[in-house]
């Protein structure tokens, strides 16, 4: 039997809504919205989402290192291990996508690490804006939402 779909809609500090979907076993979604789509998927709040929601909390006021929740992932070998190896990474803690290609075993890899940062489905869970380039800017599609994510970890970026 299916696992009833539920979401979860978090504010943040950050001018966005964190949407964040769960099945009752895996956080399966989390997806940063301009607001709270009416389109939210409603109902009782499951075990897994109320955890969710104490981490956001924590991680907002600072007090989180890193997330610790069942993460449902599919993507090609490289993406899983290129998130699996992102959403380790704590608060504050910055990694070049050449890096984050040499710990997976791929040296020469690091534009699809790249590639497999830009689809992640996980939201802030698997903490994209932690991966800067090698020069230690901030690369990439919805740099304005990373450089927001990274001053709020007191992380200074080029």
């Amino acid at each position: 039997m299916a696992s009833e779909i539920r979401q979860l809609a978090v504010a943040t500090p950050f001018g966005r809504v964190l949407v964040v979907t769960s099945d009752g076993d895996e956080i399966v979604a989390s997806e940063f919205r301009r607001r709270a789509s009416a389109r939210l998927r409603r109902g009782r709040t499951d075990a897994l989402l109320r955890e969710a929601r104490a981490q956001l909390s924590a991680y907002v006021r600072k007090r989180l290192r890193s997330f610790d929740l069942p993460l449902h992932l599919i993507g090609t070998d490289l993406e899983i291990a290129t998130w699996r190896l992102v959403a380790r990474l704590e608060f504050g803690e910055c990694i070049s996508y050449a890096d984050v290609a040499r710990a997976i075993g791929r040296p020469l890899a690091h534009r699809a690490v790249a590639a497999a940062m830009r689809k992640t489905p996980l939201d802030l869970l698997i903490p994209a804006h932690r991966v800067i380039g090698a020069d230690g800017r901030v690369k990439g599609a919805g740099s304005s939402l990373r450089r927001r994510l990274l001053a709020f970890e007191g992380v200074k970026v080029r």
